[in-house]
C-alpha cells in the first residue's frame, strides 16, 4: 500500500513537471526573428520525403542531398545510415554517407543566426531535435527550409509533414536539447554562408581521404575564391591537381605557397615532383636541392626528398628538358 501511494505520488510529481513544462512553453515570448535581411524565406523547391517509422534520418538526408542535385531515396539510404538497434541514425553516419554522394557536409555553428543565414542563402539545413518531454528523449531529424517573421516561425520538412510551421521558441527548445546540431550538404562549387575556413577545409579533406579527389579539388578551388591566400586550401588545390594530372595548376599553387610560407621543405619537394612529372629535370633538381637545404632532421622528409632526387636524376640522364621547363 505504501509502495502504491509512493508510486502515485511520483506519478503526480511527473504530471506536475510535464504541466509546468507545457505552461512554460505556452508563455515563452516569441521575440523578433534575427534573420539576415528582414524578409520571409521559403525554399519551396527543396524535395520532400515522408518518413517511415523511426527513419527520419534517411528521409532528412535524402531531402538535403536532393536539394544538392543528388538523386537518392530514403530507401536507398536506410542500409547505410539506419541503425535498427537504436531505431534511428547517428550524426556521424549521416555525415559519412553525405560524403559519398559528391557533397561537402558542413556542421554549422550552433546558433540560430547561422541557421537562418544558410536558409537565406538557399541552403536547407538538416537539424536534430529532441521532441521528448522532461527526462524522456524523442530524437528526430528534420530539415529547415524557411522562416517567417509574423509570427516568428520556422518552416520544416518534418516526418510526414511537408510544410510544418513551428514557432521559434518551440523550435529552439527542441533544438537546444539536441545540442543545436545542424548540417548543410552542398555541392563542391558552393560554400556555406557561415563557413569558417579551417572547419570547411577539414570537411573537404575528409572527402579527399575517401578518394574523391576531383570533388575535393573543386571544393578547394571554391574555398580559394573566398580565401585566396589560405595555405591549407592552396595545398589542397596543389596536391589534388597533381593527383589528377593537372600539372599547370599544381605548379602554380605550390609556387604561390612558397611565396606565402617561405622555403618549406615539403612544398619544395612536392614542387620538384611536379617538375619531374612535367619532364623538367633541371628545375626538379633545383627544388630538390632547396628542399634538402631546409629539411632539418626529419627522416620522413629526407626519405621523400631522396626519392624525388632519384627520379629527377633518372630524368636528367634522358636529357629531355624542353624550353617550357625554364623558370
Amino acid at each position: 500500500m505504501g509502495a502504491t501511494a509512493e508510486s502515485a505520488g511520483a506519478a503526480r510529481g511527473l504530471r506536475a513537471l510535464v504541466l509546468t513544462l507545457l505552461v512554460g512553453c505556452a508563455h515563452t515570448p516569441a521575440g523578433p526573428l534575427p534573420s539576415p535581411d528582414g524578409r520571409d524565406v521559403e525554399l519551396t523547391a527543396t524535395p520532400f520525403f515522408a518518413q517511415e517509422a523511426y527513419q527520419c534520418g534517411p528521409a532528412a538526408l535524402a531531402t538535403v542531398l536532393g536539394d544538392a542535385g543528388v538523386q537518392v531515396t530514403p530507401e536507398q539510404l536506410v542500409p547505410r545510415i539506419y541503425l535498427p538497434g537504436r531505431h534511428g541514425s547517428l550524426q556521424l553516419e549521416l555525415i559519412a554517407a553525405a560524403r559519398t554522394y559528391d557533397t561537402i557536409p558542413y556542421v554549422i555553428d550552433a546558433q540560430l543566426d547561422a541557421l537562418l543565414a544558410e536558409v537565406a542563402a538557399g541552403h536547407p539545413v538538416l537539424v536534430l531535435q529532441d521532441l521528448g518531454v522532461g527526462p524522456f528523449h524523442v530524437w528526430h531529424y528534420a530539415v529547415v527550409v524557411g522562416y517567417q517573421h509574423t509570427p516568428p516561425r520556422l518552416i520544416l520538412r518534418s516526418g510526414v509533414t511537408q510544410r510544418q510551421l513551428m514557432e521559434v521558441p518551440k523550435f529552439l527548445r527542441t533544438w537546444r536539447k539536441a545540442q543545436q546540431w545542424a548540417v548543410v550538404t552542398l555541392r563542391s562549387d558552393e560554400l556555406p554562408a557561415s563557413a569558417e575556413p579551417q572547419r570547411y577545409l577539414e570537411s573537404v579533406i575528409a572527402v579527399e581521404t575517401l578518394g574523391d579527389v576531383a570533388v575535393a579539388q573543386r571544393a578547394y578551388g571554391t574555398a580559394l575564391q573566398r580565401w585566396p591566400d589560405n595555405v591549407l586550401a592552396l595545398f589542397g588545390v596543389a596536391n589534388s591537381s597533381h593527383q589528377l594530372g593537372d600539372l599547370t595548376t599544381a605548379q602554380a599553387a605550390y609556387t604561390r605557397l612558397l611565396e606565402l610560407t617561405g622555403a618549406n621543405p615539403i612544398v619544395l619537394n612536392n614542387l620538384a615532383e611536379v617538375m619531374v612529372d612535367r619532364g623538367c629535370a633541371a628545375a626538379a633538381l633545383r627544388y630538390v636541392a632547396a628542399a634538402q637545404a631546409v629539411s632539418g632532421d626529419d627522416a620522413q622528409i629526407e626519405a621523400a626528398i631522396a626519392d624525388t632526387r632519384s627520379q629527377a636524376a633518372q630524368l636528367e640522364a634522358q636529357r629531355i628538358d624542353g624550353l617550357d621547363c625554364e623558370p
